[in-house]
């Protein structure tokens, strides 16, 4: 996964949460992988997300760590099934929103983990406040 996708998604869901935050962004962990009928060892960023209020069935604090490799399926994945997506990531990584980072989270995580981000608008003043 090209570092500015990978660090765009982790944007998203920091400038977005609700309930879930990114406890650490820069983690590389060992990985036990199959392939081919047989198990590898790989080294890869891993990301960590941490619930920082109780939500549903998780408490405060609970923790999970989504590898790169996973990150990267669910991003194919969701190329796949998303047609406007495919084409506004062939622009750049800026062009990633916050439904897009959520949805290739719950792929990369098989549903266990829904962010709900919030976008909150931006409030524009239609006259200055000090008049």
């Amino acid at each position: 996964m090209r570092n500015t996708i990978y660090r765009q998604i982790v944007f998203c869901i920091d400038a977005y949460r609700t309930w879930i935050e990114v406890a650490d962004a820069n983690l590389y962990k060992e990985h036990v992988i199959s392939r081919s009928g047989r198990t590898d060892h790989l080294v890869s960023r891993t990301l960590v997300l941490r619930t920082y209020k109780a939500h549903g069935a998780y408490d405060k604090g609970t923790a999970w760590t989504i590898p790169e490799h996973e990150l990267d399926k669910a991003l194919a994945a969701y190329r796949k099934q998303n047609g406007t997506f495919k084409s506004r990531i062939k622009k750049g990584a800026n062009y990633i929103t916050a439904e897009d980072a959520e949805n290739i989270i719950r792929l990369a995580t098989y549903g266990v983990i829904r962010l709900e981000l919030v976008v909150r608008p931006v409030y524009i003043p239609s006259k200055p406040y000090y008049l």
